[in-house]
């Protein structure tokens, strides 16, 4: 019987089917790319469901030394698909938007200025964000000694490198949400057990339409300045919660409350 998600359309939720060998069998492509499958999308599901999507380390966003684009540094990445995103040396630089151009001296308001400079003055500026996407480069050509029946190409690329992708889309993005999504787990000092039950059954979420990773905000200079590192804002981005990070929280949540007992003594 398929699942709810099954049903919605959720391919990566459905059985993974395995190669089986046995002596004389034909191995062709086909049989080649199920074994690859296989364990591609099984850890792909593992990654996406069980250990999160977001950012693992590094993948710094820093201005470039034009101050007109920005660089990518080393890290990695799990995207909302569940593929690992590794950026292994800094990116080549990336070009920004261009601040807009001050107006000339002398020129008449246009229709309307005074109501969109009142309407700027309660924001907080223009805003793009960056994305890192996941990439896949056919690579390696070599020599293809039999050739599908349409074509007659004498080469074919021999691996395929997961590589990345960086875009700019206009927005600012929201900060991940801080709050728990299951009302009353703790309660008395004990876990509601039912409470995470519940949480628990709900359908499994299928993947996006769009698995890139939000990495920073960046605001768009006024007109007649230029970009600071400043305007480079990297709190938008997921985190993935490893076995480290929740270690390092709960050590700086039982800190805090020792440093609060301690105060309530003095």
């Amino acid at each position: 019987m398929a699942t709810n998600s099954q049903s919605a359309g959720c391919l990566d939720l459905c059985p993974p089917v395995r190669n089986r060998y046995f002596y004389g069998k034909l191995l062709d492509v086909f049989h080649f790319e199920l074994e690859q499958s296989y364990f591609n999308e099984k850890r792909w599901l593992l990654n996406r469901l069980v250990s999160g999507y977001g950012v693992v380390c590094g993948l710094g966003v820093q201005l470039g030394a034009d101050k007109q684009s920005i660089v990518v540094l080393p890290g990695i990445a799990i995207d909302k698909c569940g593929r690992e995103i590794i950026v292994c040396t800094q990116s080549d630089p990336y070009p920004l938007p261009p601040p807009p151009q001050p107006p000339q001296s002398g020129s008449a308001p246009a229709v309307g200025a005074s109501s969109s400079a009142t309407a700027k003055d309660c924001c907080d500026g223009t805003y793009v964000h960056v994305l890192i996407c996941f990439h896949e480069c056919p690579s390696d050509p070599v020599p293809a000694l039999g050739g599908d029946c349409d074509t007659q190409s004498l080469c074919s690329p021999g691996a395929i490198r997961e590589r990345y992708k960086i875009e700019l889309a206009d927005g600012k993005l929201s900060p991940p949400a801080t709050t728990s999504r299951i009302q009353d787990v703790i309660s008395g000092g004990l876990i509601n057990y039912n409470a995470l039950a519940n949480y628990v059954t709900n359908p499994c979420p299928c993947p996006p339409s769009d698995c890139c990773i939000p990495l920073a905000n960046i605001r768009i200079p006024d007109p007649g300045q230029t970009y600071d590192q400043s305007d480079i804002d990297i709190s938008a981005r997921p985190i993935v919660f490893t076995n480290d990070l929740l270690y390092e929280l709960i050590l700086a949540v039982l800190n805090q409350g020792q440093s609060q007992s301690r105060g309530r003594k003095l």
